[in-house]
């Protein structure tokens, strides 16, 4: 059965004081099941509005009759945060389907479009819907990140000069971690704690641990679960944080990182339990901040060259640190930028987070 899409958002919005607008709409999947998560602002006084949904499947567009949803859509949806829309993909498409998904989402008056980024296409054979995967020994999650092509580094223009050139990346499908790796699982695994944070609880993220340190857990792990674990690439990283392959400025937000991020503004100098902001849309949770996150790769100079599973550098002495931390400052959680340490550095800042190659 294939469930191969993507997703376009297509927001329509009314001019603001007359109606309801629909504000930071972003798209994802939970197990079987497709979702479309915004707000809903209304005008002073107004306290419900209607809500439609249009989906275009294949060239065909489908109204909400026609289609197997749920939650906040309707005459009378109650203005304000956290609405969500859910699609039983597998019910209305049992065979599967393969295409773009467009998800065309408005309110009572005449709407203006907006489109923003453009969609990733996924390629992979099966859908990243009810593909996450569960260790055994430490029970992390791992989420399905489909096969895909993106343009890595800095889409902004305004990045450091590591983050140029943008250059076009293709990668094969993998399954990464849904959290950074806690101290309870990194405990459970080498029978200590490092630490600097153990009054934060045992679902923080483990910190204070070596690139080295690192490779040490995952060989330890890959015995205990006979599983293929080991760090991301630091394409692979920066294409699973901007939700295959996106332009989000943040991992999972291309305004403010303050809903997706613990960093030095509002982490109130320390680390916190992993998953306690938003995810970005493909549902991996403090991409950008909480701990910064080790990859594999040795740092080198990004070239123009179109590249295939890029596995860094040849040669350098330092590796690759993603994502920024607690103690950064927010231009440090984007998701293009770069850092780096030597390989027996420990700190407070840094973590880790695992990628299991296709099963």
């Amino acid at each position: 059965m294939s469930l191969r899409f993507a997703y376009l958002l297509l927001l329509f919005f009314s001019t603001p004081l007359m109606a309801a607008e629909i504000k930071n709409l972003r798209t994802g999947q939970q197990e079987n099941r497709a979702f479309a998560a915004f707000d809903l602002q209304g005008k002073p006084g107004e306290k419900e509005a209607e809500v439609r949904v249009i989906l275009e499947i294949g060239g065909d567009h489908y109204e909400s009759g026609r289609l197997s949803l749920t939650g906040d859509f309707g005459k009378t949806v109650k203005v304000g945060v956290g609405k969500i829309i859910y699609w039983d993909v597998l019910k209305d498409m049992p065979s599967g389907l393969e295409g773009n998904v467009f998800w065309n989402i408005e309110t009572s008056l005449p709407p203006v479009k907006t489109i923003p980024d453009e969609p990733t296409t996924f390629s992979d054979a099966a859908s990243p819907v009810g593909q996450n995967v569960t260790d055994q020994v430490t029970r992390m999650e791992f989420v399905k990140v489909p096969s895909g092509c993106f343009q890595m580094g800095d889409f902004s223009g305004r990045g450091d000069i590591d983050e140029k050139p943008v250059h076009k990346v293709c990668l094969d499908g993998f399954y990464i971690g849904k959290y950074e790796v806690t101290q309870v699982q990194w405990q459970t695994v080498m029978g200590v704690n490092p630490s600097f944070f153990k009054q934060c609880g045992e679902n923080c993220p483990v910190e204070n641990i070596s690139w080295s340190d690192a490779i040490k857990f995952i060989k330890k792990l890959n015995g205990k679960s006979d599983r293929n674990y080991r760090l991301p690439t630091e394409a692979e990283w920066e294409y699973a944080s901007r939700s295959a392959g996106r332009n989000e400025k943040f991992s999972g937000s291309n305004a403010t990182v303050d809903s997706v991020g613990w960093y030095e503004t509002n982490s109130n100098n320390k680390t916190h339990p992993v998953g306690k902001k938003q995810p970005n849309s493909i549902g991996l949770f403090d991409m950008s901040g909480n701990v910064a996150e080790w990859v594999q790769d040795l740092k080198g100079d990004y070239t123009a060259v179109e590249m295939k599973n890029p596995a860094g550098s040849k040669s350098g002495n330092n590796r690759v640190v993603r994502g920024g931390s607690w103690l950064d400052e927010a231009s440090e959680l984007r998701t293009s930028y770069r850092s780096e340490l030597g390989t027996r550095v420990r700190t407070n800042v840094i973590g880790m987070r695992l990628l299991l190659p296709n099963l």
